[in-house]
C-alpha cells in the first residue's frame, strides 16, 4: 500500500497569504485601475444620450431666441395701365406702394414665457439623464468589481486545494499524513471543482468586461481593472433625503413643463385671432387731370365672425391639467423609490457587517483549524471539505452583499436626484 505525506510548516505562510489577501491589480503598464468616479465620468463623455438631451437643450435656446421675435413686414407693389388709359400715353407705371406690418401685441411675451420654461425643463432633463448615465455606469461598473472579486477568489480556491497536495516530494519534513484512496479522490474532486470554478469565474469576468468596455467606449483589447469592493457609507438620513426631493431634477423638469403649459394657455390666447396689421401705402392716380401721388394709411384687424378659435385654448389648459398630473405621478413614484432604495441600502449594509463578523470571520478560523487536523491526522477529509465549501461560499456571498449595496447605494442617488460630485454623504 502506498503512502502519502501532507506537510503543514511549507504551505502555511503560502496558503494564509491567498486565503486572506486583497486583490491587487498591478498589471501590465497599459492595465488602468478604474474607481466609480472615473468610470462615470468616461461614460458620461460618451454617452450618445447625453449629446441628444445637450441637443434638445440647443433646441430649446434657439426655440427662445425665435419666440421672441417680430415677424417680418411685407412689401406690395402694383403695376397697371390704368393711368396710361386715363390720359392717353399708354404703358404700365407702378400705381401702388404698400408696406404691411404685423402688430404681435400680447403674444410675444407669452411665447418668450413659454420658450423660456421650456429652455429650463430641457437643462433640468440633461442633469437627469446624466445622473441616469452615472447610476448605469455604476451598476457595470460594480458588476465588473464582483467579477473580478470572483475570480480572484476562484484562484484562491485553486491554491488552497492545491497545497493540500501529498508531500510524498518533500523528504524533510518530519510532520506526515497517510492519505487513504477515498481521501485522494475527494481531494482531487475538491481541486477538479476548484479549477471549474475558475473557468466559470473567468467567463463572467470577460462578460463583464465587455459589457464595461462597451458601456466607456474603450478598446477591446483593454484589460479594465477596478478597485476593490469595499463597505459602502451609510445614508444620510431619509428625512433629509424626502426635503431635498422636489429639487429633483425629474421634478423640476416637470414644474417648467407645467409653467410652460400655462404660458401656453396664454400663447393659444393671444393667437385666437390673426394679430392686427398696420400698413402704410403710397398710391398714384390720375386727379384732376393730371397724375399725383398721395399717402395713406390702413389697419387690418380680423373679424371673429365665424370662427372665435377656442378649441386651441381648452386644448392648451387640458395639457396644463396633463402636466400637473403627471408631475404629482412623478413624485410619487419617485419618493417610493426613494424610501425602498434607502430602506434596503441600510439593510444591505447592517447584513453585510454581520456577515462578516459572526459568519465570514469564524468560518476562516473554522477552515484554518480544520486544515491544521487535518494534515495532523486529528480530522477527516469531510470536515475539511465542509469548512472549506462554508468559508469559500461565505466569502462569495459577502462579496455579493457588498456588490448589491453599491448597486442600491446608484439607486438611491437616482431616486433623490443626487450626482456623484454632489454626493458626499450618499456612498
Amino acid at each position: 500500500m502506498s503512502r502519502h505525506t501532507i506537510t503543514p510548516a511549507s504551505v502555511g505562510l503560502v496558503l494564509l497569504s491567498l486565503l486572506f489577501i486583497e486583490a491587487r491589480v498591478a498589471h501590465a503598464a497599459e492595465t488602468s485601475v478604474w474607481t466609480l468616479d472615473a468610470a462615470a465620468r468616461q461614460a458620461l463623455t460618451v454617452a450618445p444620450e447625453i449629446r441628444e438631451a445637450s441637443a434638445e437643450v440647443a433646441a430649446r435656446e434657439g426655440a427662445l431666441t425665435q419666440a421672441g421675435a417680430w415677424p417680418n413686414p411685407s412689401i406690395d407693389l402694383r403695376a397697371d395701365q390704368k393711368l396710361g388709359v386715363e390720359d392717353g400715353n399708354g404703358g404700365t407705371d407702378l400705381t401702388q406702394v404698400v408696406i404691411t406690418q404685423p402688430l404681435p401685441l400680447t403674444r410675444l411675451a407669452s411665447q418668450r414665457h413659454q420658450a423660456e420654461a421650456q429652455l429650463a425643463a430641457a437643462r433640468e432633463r440633461l442633469r437627469y439623464v446624466r445622473i441616469a448615465r452615472e447610476t448605469e455606469a455604476a451598476r457595470v461598473f460594480h458588476g465588473l468589481q464582483l467579477a473580478q472579486a470572483r475570480l480572484t477568489l476562484a484562484k484562491q480556491r485553486v491554491a488552497f486545494v492545491a497545497g493540500l497536495e501529498p508531500a510524498s516530494t518533500r523528504r524533510s519534513d518530519r510532520v506526515v499524513r497517510y492519505l487513504t484512496p477515498l481521501e485522494r479522490a475527494r481531494l482531487a474532486i475538491l481541486h477538479e471543482a476548484a479549477e471549474q470554478e475558475v473557468t466559470s469565474a473567468e467567463g463572467k469576468y470577460s462578460e463583464a468586461a465587455a459589457q464595461f468596455r462597451a458601456l466607456l467606449a474603450i478598446g477591446p483589447e483593454a484589460t479594465p481593472q477596478t478597485a476593490l469592493l469595499a463597505p459602502p457609507s451609510p445614508p444620510p438620513p431619509l428625512d433629509e433625503l424626502l426635503k431635498g426631493l422636489d429639487a429633483h431634477p425629474a421634478l423640476v423638469a416637470d414644474d417648467q413643463d407645467i409653467e410652460a403649459a400655462r404660458a401656453g394657455i396664454d400663447v393659444a390666447r393671444a393667437s385666437r385671432f390673426a394679430d392686427p396689421t398696420l400698413g402704410v401705402f403710397r398710391e398714384r392716380d390720375f386727379l384732376n387731370g393730371a397724375r399725383r401721388d398721395y399717402n395713406g394709411v390702413m389697419l387690418s384687424v380680423q373679424v371673429p365672425l365665424w370662427n372665435l378659435n377656442s378649441g386651441g385654448v381648452a386644448r392648451a389648459q387640458a395639457e396644463t391639467d396633463q402636466a400637473r398630473e403627471r408631475r404629482t405621478a412623478q413624485r410619487r413614484e419617485l419618493e417610493t423609490r426613494l424610501r425602498q432604495a434607502w430602506l434596503h441600502l441600510g439593510h444591505l449594509i447592517e447584513q453585510a457587517e454581520r456577515y462578516r463578523e459572526r459568519l465570514l470571520g469564524p468560518a476562516r478560523r473554522m477552515l484554518e483549524l480544520a486544515r491544521r487536523g487535518f494534515e495532523t491526522g486529528e480530522s477527516n477529509v469531510l470536515a475539511l471539505v465542509d469548512a472549506y465549501n462554508t468559508y469559500f461560499d461565505a466569502e462569495v456571498r459577502y462579496l455579493e452583499l457588498l456588490q448589491e449595496s453599491w448597486q442600491e447605494a446608484a439607486e438611491l442617488r437616482l431616486a433623490a436626484g443626487v450626482a456623484l460630485n454632489q454626493a458626499e454623504a450618499i456612498p
